[in-house]
């Protein structure tokens, strides 16, 4: 059975994390998911430095959502359109997994993961995104790919948990996301 389908079967089967929203700004992201001939990837971006939020970081596409959204697969889809130009009939959405605060709990995100139409083309939006690349899943879950980075927020360093795979490295709450991710992978796997 495909990864996707197994994946499916697992995030509609479990108890998902929900996080209450009271001091957060809520928020979604797409999880593209692609189907290769070696196996699956995940597709990422790399932020421009000069956006107000997240600049210069890993991330999947997404946003915060707009009135009009009905919910995080909505927001996940537009913000995947405006971002990266994917058109959402493009997109098999196949579940969701854990929300996820980022650090200081200012941003409450609802991961929605999504098998990309291999027909799917990219336009990406160059205010907006640096940079676009796939990791595939075998060698995000494989541990000698990870590290750790230091980070400043708020005046004080901390030791960041990163993932080395792909062009650059994943942390932050795209890589909580991430692992997030790759249990429901091992569970639907059955490891």
């Amino acid at each position: 059975m495909p990864l996707a389908r197994l994946i499916q079967g697992h995030l509609d089967q479990r108890t998902r994390v929900e996080l209450p929203s009271d001091r957060s700004t809520p928020c979604g992201v797409l999880l593209p998911l692609l189907a290769t001939e070696t196996g699956y990837e995940l597709l990422y971006t790399l932020r421009t430095d000069s956006l107000p939020s997240h600049g210069g970081q890993v991330s999947f596409p997404g946003g915060k959502q707009a009135p009009r959204d009905r919910g995080p697969e909505d927001t996940a889809l537009r913000e995947a359109s405006e971002e990266l130009g994917i058109d959402a009939d493009d997109v098999r959405v196949i579940g969701r997994l854990d929300d996820v605060y980022t650090l200081g709990v200012e941003y409450l995100i609802t991961p929605v993961v999504g098998v990309l139409d291999q027909r799917a083309t990219l336009s990406p939006n160059p205010d907006e995104v640096a940079d676009v690349f796939t990791v595939g899943v075998e060698e995000l879950g494989d541990p000698a790919h990870r590290g750790s980075v230091k980070k400043s927020w708020g005046g004080t360093q901390y030791d960041m948990p990163v993932i080395t795979a792909g062009r650059h490295n994943i942390w932050g709450a795209t890589y909580s996301i991430t692992l997030n991710f790759l249990d429901c992978v091992r569970s639907a796997r059955g490891d």
